[in-house]
């Protein structure tokens, strides 16, 4: 009898595991900024640019490189920020993001975001 409690509960635990791994799976695959937010909640820095990428890559949305962007660390990740700075600074749509908006201190957000670009060269 004992023998059966403890294949049931680790047949149990074993099904719990490989259902949250298939979730988590499902969820990088098909929804890479759900996850990204999630890590980005709990501090997980590596791991959420990792997901940002992925749903930038996903999706070629500029809003998604927009928050890839921001979320970027110009000094522990340069390459990738170089990579995805001067793609965010060559959209066509950039101009119109930067318009009539100022980053800090008299400063326009296209040249907070040009100066983060030039820095990195």
């Amino acid at each position: 009898m004992k023998k059966l409690v403890i294949k049931t509960a680790l047949i149990t635990v074993v099904s719990i595991i490989g259902a949250v791994i298939i979730a988590f799976g499902a969820f990088a695959m098909f929804a890479p900024k759900s996850v990204a937010s999630f890590f980005d909640g709990v501090g997980g820095y590596s791991a959420s640019v990792f997901f940002y990428e992925r749903q930038y890559e996903k999706t070629e949305d500029f809003s998604d490189l927009v928050v890839l962007v921001d979320k970027i660390d110009d000094f522990s990740d340069a390459d990738i920020a170089k990579k995805y700075l001067k793609i965010f600074i060559e959209h066509q749509e950039f101009e119109n993001y930067c318009a009539g908006k100022m980053a800090t201190k008299g400063v326009s957000l296209a040249e907070y975001y040009l100066g983060r670009y030039e820095d990195l060269q």
